[in-house]
């Protein structure tokens, strides 16, 4: 029995001594690149129509009739595909009120907000950290072109807002 003992023992240890000669290799792997693209076929939405409001109070220093001229610098309020935007300009030609029909206001803005209304809509008016006053609200059904977003730029008072947001009227369209 000690023979078998002193048989099993070695025969343990010898197969010990082969693991401890094996090594192991991985293989590398290569990643290869894709180089499928896709392309969009869908076109840019259908512009909406003008925003069908009326602006019966405006800021002392801005002009009463809207711009004929495009707006020269959009921002990322009024540079959005297929929204319309109606622009007022103040004494010195500056833009001084964007109306956007077609888009409510891209980012929230980390100031206080409120409630206001527009021609009988709720919508949310607060200032952003660059000066300007926004406006952003939606008429029923909530479709795109039933989204709007109003931008103040400066200078302007939360008064000139609230003035010029109680006098809007809303006309057929």
């Amino acid at each position: 029995m000690r023979s078998l003992a002193l048989v099993l023992v070695i025969a343990l240890a010898g197969c010990s001594a082969d693991r401890a000669d094996e090594t192991s290799t991985t293989t590398p792997t290569t990643a290869v690149p894709d180089t499928t693209s896709t392309t969009s076929t869908t076109a840019p939405p259908r512009p909406c129509p003008p925003a069908p409001y009326r602006l019966d109070h405006l800021p002392a220093t801005v002009q009463p009739a809207e711009s004929s001229d495009s707006l020269g610098d959009p921002d990322e309020f009024t540079s959005i595909g297929g929204t319309h935007v109606r622009i007022w300009v103040d004494v010195d030609g500056n833009t001084a009120i964007a109306l956007v029909r077609g888009s409510l206001p891209p980012v929230d803005w980390p100031a206080e907000k409120g409630e206001v209304s527009i021609a009988g809509s709720r919508g949310v008016a607060g200032p952003h950290p660059d000066g300007k006053w926004v406006v952003g609200w939606f008429n029923e059904p909530g479709e795109r072109c039933d989204q709007y977003t109003m931008v103040f730029y400066p200078p302007i008072s939360p008064q000139e807002v609230e003035a010029t947001l109680a006098g809007m009227e809303r006309i057929p369209g």
